[in-house]
């Protein structure tokens, strides 16, 4: 195949070796099914040079696969750069998306409209919730810690919205140049950032209860901002290698993995590096969470009786904070580890073959089941990126004080606002004695009255402002 025929639709037709009916149910135009079934018959090493330099960013072949409900199976840096998920997304790629919208709409419908309720509750909570732990009374090392949490979470949660939009909604907001390299820096920190801070003050706690005697030495607030500060830094650094992965094409005006980092499909560097990163934060990170929340739960119930008539008023104090980290901690492993195990069994149920559609094959239907309960599971976890205040109102007093501390001016002031505001008031009394009564129509304003009588003469006089009489 020349590299002229290419731009030659009329052409394309005599370079392919399949069938063209194979598309038939999914394409429209004779010509672009033509294309797509030419790159699905021809290997790499058959084109030329500079025709494969031509297609490598794939912006031009990844409009005909989402459109035309097909996935392409191109062996080599072909295959590995279609079948990517964009930013850190499973392996059920957005080229799928089509196919999933036919066949399973239940799952897509999920997708797209049970996100934004997490939005709903996850950006009014972390708000509150920074407020609070920043107050006063909160600065402490676990309240730095979770003002931190609070705050990923709110930035990941305004980055997602972004994600939504660009990859669910098709309102590209992430093809532009500098986003595109910068985009997944900041998103995947914040990702990453959330169960990490879970950890540290995991791992605070944990030394608290079981090694008290270091607690003073170790768990302070200015040991909390330094931990906070290195696993920010640390997160930017593990990540600032997304900035080389993704990268903007220009001509195209398109945001693409670069062809050189996923060349080798599966044995990418891409590939194993996301799964190494992964694999530490969304598996091994978790695992070290229930391993010291076992160990803080099995100290704390060796407290004795005398320990806690002893130390009562700290001792309650510190068991009511224990409590509520052990909530979030464990909320965090049990919205975490099932997207991490459903994820890796992506490989147990793979997509089946595209020809064989619009017959659901048992392959499909598997795949089919696995994408909706992956769709739900990972729904689910969203929700320790945005539940978390709702643990610190169920779990802490004080947190909960806090809260009616914070309210109670808004709420106050808007109980005067809508006095101040409220509709005139008008009402008639009767005034005067038994012999001489009249009829007084009292205008109430602001809690002040302005009286006159209805049956008065000039001579009576007439109500001020002073007057309590009604």
């Amino acid at each position: 195949m020349e590299q002229s025929d290419f731009f030659n639709p009329l052409r394309w037709d005599r370079f392919c070796c399949v069938n063209l009916t194979d598309l038939e149910r999914y394409t429209g135009r004779r010509h672009e099914r033509s294309l797509v079934q030419c790159l699905i018959v021809y290997k790499p090493d058959e084109f030329d040079k500079l025709f494969v330099d031509k297609i490598r960013t794939f912006s031009y072949l990844c409009a005909f696969i989402h459109r035309y409900k097909t996935t392409m199976s191109l062996n080599a840096s072909f295959d590995s750069n279609l079948t990517t998920p964009l930013y850190n997304e499973s392996s059920t790629a957005a080229i799928h998306y089509d196919i999933y919208s036919t066949f399973c709409p239940e799952a897509v419908a999920v997708d797209k409209y049970v996100t934004p309720y997490t939005y709903v509750i996850g950006f009014p909570g972390n708000i509150f919730s920074l407020i609070i732990w920043l107050q006063r009374r909160m600065r402490n090392s676990s309240g730095y810690y979770l003002a931190a949490l609070a705050l990923v979470d709110l930035v990941f949660l305004s980055l997602q919205v972004v994600y939504e939009l660009n990859e669910k909604w098709e309102v590209k907001c992430l093809d532009l140049p500098f986003i595109c390299e910068f985009y997944p820096i900041i998103f995947l920190t914040s990702q990453y950032l959330s169960p990490i801070l879970v950890l540290s003050f995991t791992v605070e706690r944990y030394i608290s209860i079981c090694h008290p005697f270091k607690r003073e030495a170790w768990c302070t607030t200015r040991n909390a901002k330094i931990v906070i500060v290195c696993t920010t830094v640390g997160c930017l650094c593990i990540n600032s290698i997304q900035g080389f992965f993704w990268s903007y094409d220009s001509q195209n005006k398109k945001c693409f993995l670069r062809g050189s980092v996923v060349e080798y499909g599966t044995a990418s560097f891409w590939t194993i590096w996301t799964w190494c990163v992964e694999a530490f934060v969304f598996l091994l990170v978790p695992l070290s969470i229930l391993y010291f929340n076992i160990h803080v739960i099995v100290e704390a119930r060796k407290l004795s009786k005398f320990e806690q008539s002893t130390l009562h008023s700290r001792t309650h104090r510190n068991s009511a904070t224990t409590v509520m980290l052990l909530a979030v901690s464990f909320y965090q492993i049990f919205t975490t580890l099932p997207v991490t195990v459903i994820v890796t069994l992506y490989y147990t149920f793979p997509p089946g073959i595209e020809k064989d559609l619009p017959e659901i094959t048992d392959a499909w239907r598997a795949h089919f089941q696995y994408y909706w309960a992956k769709t739900v599971i990972e729904e689910i976890g969203m929700t320790h990126y945005a539940g978390n205040f709702y643990i610190y109102m169920l779990t802490g007093k004080i947190f909960r004080q806090e809260f009616k501390k914070l309210m109670r001016p808004l709420i106050g002031g808007l109980k005067v606002k809508l006095t101040n505001t409220s509709m005139t008031e008008y009402s008639t009394v009767r005034t005067g004695s038994v012999k001489n009564r009249k009829e007084v129509t009292v205008r109430m304003c602001n809690g002040k009255s302005n009286g006159h009588p209805i049956d008065s003469t000039e001579s009576e006089p007439v109500l001020n402002s002073s007057e309590t009489q009604l």
